[in-house]
């Protein structure tokens, strides 16, 4: 069972001595790196623990059998140790732990670092005299829900995993010092939060917990969890989500037969992003939900000025149930979204009709019809309030036959003009398009074009084009995973990549610097979202920049977008265009719950059963 025994260690150090069992290997640098890029495979290191330790009682408080290549702990080993206070089993290849790991009744100090878990036993937990746990750089997605009931842990190292969540329990915990989560996958706490350290994680945990304070009384976890409803579009033998998220691995990294591209069509190819499966879902929904949210919330102060917004609402506590009734707002519900996220739904249908394909000849005719009917089924009954652009496009006779020749005839009409008017260059056709992200996110160039086909179904003007462009390709490249959107430089990395990509559709040295300035923008004040003529405060860049600012500010949804909706302006399109970056950057989970449960009950059954079928056709468990 292994190449080293007891007998071969100093006289100091052999059975029936307290002391230190040492079987760790002393490595130099070079072996170091052979060691952990796994290239030391006949160097002499443990491939299990030796055989002689577990044919009798040992004394020892301190186990050491670091950088060696083991894959288990045998599951008698706290039979055979009965009085170890250290385990140091750091740089092997454990997969997972057995439940006989709570026998260690004396055990203060675990380090299990650079391994390979993925799983741990809920037994852990029963490790009373535990006060430091090293968990960090293994393979681990999740935490035993009641990790923090550990009655004397101090110090907690679960870094470099790829934790989605960290459990409240741990915000609970009355001796936990320390908590370190950098570079994982969170959603909550945020991983942004996670990453400024252990104060700001423990923080963010313990005001989750009821009353802000520590609390043994269970609660209930503050992140949203979507109602996956899955269709048929998976093999037969999947039987639960567990197998289907293990399909769905093994298909992106080409170890078994995929699933149909008739009924997947939108699955991304192997390889098409690094995301984990429930990470990507939790992008797409957080996208689609924040769209929505952002546009419900964002038409409180639609018109208003700055000074209105500050008079009629409380910024602290804004929700959809404080939206006044006035001649503009009377038009809709609380929580109701508005004509700009219609617009998603419109093309989320025909894309899910069409089968991930984009045709603007379907929006076309989807969009005509909606102009004239709204959606009945969700309680519209008259003509809804869409943009001068698009009621001007749809009255040409040639709109449902030629949808792109009619928007460019009604550009060129004033394109001759001066290069700062804003006609027709508005924003209506911008909330649209965030869901153009989505489909071959893995591919920039077709993401641009399917942007570029869907804004000209209605706005021909550069400045539009350039504007879906940036949104979609930023949408796209989160969705990718390749830059780590915790780090204030990858993003920014990111944003230049998606704004090379806008800026190839300008051509104007006008266009070019006004697309410049709102790029660059820092603050939402420099923006002037709002201004004394409607056409200003509907200019497609200041939508773009304020998207941005919120992406640059690393802001938590709900500020972020309270910030901007207090402005005023064309609060609901710069809001749900922001919620849709926003939700994508922080996910579905993060979304502030009480905006989230309270759109109104016909809206959230048609998004949820889009969203689902958005989810099917990409292959997402």
């Amino acid at each position: 069972m292994g190449n080293v025994t007891t007998s071969d260690l100093p006289a100091d150090k052999q059975q029936g001595v307290r002391t230190i069992l040492d079987l760790s290997r002393k490595l130099n640098y070079h072996q170091y790196v052979k060691h952990v890029n796994n290239e030391d495979l006949n160097s002499g290191s443990l491939t299990a623990l030796p055989w002689t330790l577990l044919s009798s009682v040992l004394l020892h408080e301190a186990l050491d059998a670091s950088f060696n290549s083991i894959p288990e702990i045998p599951k008698d080993l706290p039979l055979h140790l009965p009085h170890l206070t250290y385990i140091n089993l750091q740089y092997n290849c454990l997969i997972t732990l057995p439940d006989s790991i709570s026998l260690f009744f004396h055990l203060r100090t675990l380090l299990l670092s650079h391994n390979q878990l993925q799983t741990l036993p809920a037994s852990l937990i029963h490790l009373s005299k535990l006060q430091k746990l090293d968990l960090s750089n293994n393979c681990l997605t999740e935490l035993p829900e009641d990790i923090g009931s550990l009655p004397a842990l101090q110090r907690l190292n679960v870094s470099n995993n790829k934790l989605q969540n960290l459990p409240l329990s741990l915000g609970r915990s009355q001796t936990l010092q320390l908590l370190l989560a950098v570079s994982n996958k969170c959603c909550m706490p945020p991983q942004q939060v996670c990453n400024q350290g252990s104060d700001a994680t423990l923080d963010y945990l313990r005001t989750q917990v009821p009353n802000g304070v520590p609390s043994s009384e269970p609660t209930t976890p503050r992140f949203n969890i979507f109602k996956r409803k899955r269709g048929h579009v998976l093999h037969a033998s999947v039987q639960n989500p567990h197998s289907a998220r293990s399909l769905y691995v093994e298909e992106q990294t080409h170890t078994t037969n995929t699933t149909s591209r008739n009924r997947t069509p939108l699955r991304p190819p192997p390889h098409g992003t690094k995301l984990h499966a429930d990470t990507l879902m939790d992008r797409v929904l957080g996208l689609l939900y924040g769209a929505a949210i952002g546009d419900a919330i964002g038409i409180a102060t639609e018109l208003m000025t700055p000074d209105e917004c500050r008079f009629h609402y409380n910024a602290e506590t804004l929700s959809y149930s404080d939206i006044i009734r006035d001649k503009h707002r009377v038009r809709w519900r609380p929580g109701d979204w508005t004509t700009d996220f219609d617009q998603t739904i419109l093309l989320l249908e025909s894309l899910l009709k069409w089968g991930g394909v984009v045709d603007e000849l379907d929006f076309a005719q989807q969009l005509e019809t909606y102009c004239r009917e709204g959606f009945p089924g969700l309680g519209d009954t008259e003509e809804p309030l869409v943009g001068n652009t698009i009621q001007r496009v749809l009255s040409d006779p040639r709109y449902l036959q030629d949808p792109h020749g009619a928007a460019r005839r009604l550009c060129h009409k004033v394109e001759d003009q001066d290069d700062v008017l804003f006609e027709y260059c508005d924003n209506s056709c911008l909330t649209r398009t965030v869901v153009l992200g989505v489909p071959q996110f893995h591919d920039l160039k077709e993401v641009s074009a399917n942007a570029i086909r869907i804004c000209r179904a209605t706005h021909h003007d550069p400045r539009c084009l350039a504007t879906a462009v940036v949104v979609t390709a930023t949408i796209a490249l989160m969705l990718q995973g390749n830059h780590d959107i915790t780090k204030d430089e990858s993003m920014e990395e990111l944003l230049q990549v998606a704004m090379e990509t806008g800026r190839k559709h300008l051509s104007r040295p006008a266009h070019l610097k006004a697309f410049e300035h709102y790029c660059g923008l820092r603050d939402y004040q420099s923006i002037e979202v709002w201004a004394p003529h409607q056409n200003q405060m509907t200019f497609c860049f200041k939508t773009l920049a304020a998207g941005l600012v919120a992406l640059r500010s690393k802001q938590d949804f709900r500020s972020a977008i309270t910030e901007l909706v207090m402005l005023g302006g064309d609060s609901n399109t710069h809001a749900s265009v922001t919620g849709a970056l926003l939700g994508a950057y922080w996910g579905y989970r993060a979304l502030p719950s009480d905006w989230l449960n309270d759109l109104p009950e016909p809206q959230a059954s048609l998004l949820n059963m889009k969203a689902n079928l958005l989810l099917d056709m990409m292959g997402i468990p």
